[in-house]
């Protein structure tokens, strides 16, 4: 689990930048980052990524890698 401090890449602008600070939420924990983006972890890749949820009790992460669908939009 990162912490806050933490170097990462941003799963949604890609940026380097590091974690603020970390919240337990249902589904696992949230990462908000100092680039402004909260992210989560993607459970099949391990790497940060877009949560997608709407509500700020859970998250969503949706991973590029793993549901690339949910990108088609974006390209």
């Amino acid at each position: 689990m990162l912490e806050a401090g933490s170097p990462v890449k941003c799963g949604i602008c890609g940026r380097d930048t590091t974690v603020m600070f970390t919240t337990d939420r249902e589904n696992g924990t949230a990462y908000d980052l100092t680039c402004r983006h909260r992210n989560a972890m993607c459970p099949v890749c391990n790497v940060l990524v877009r949560d997608d949820s709407d509500v700020l009790e859970r998250i969503a992460p949706l991973c590029r890698t793993c549901s690339p669908e949910a990108f088609e939009d974006d390209e």
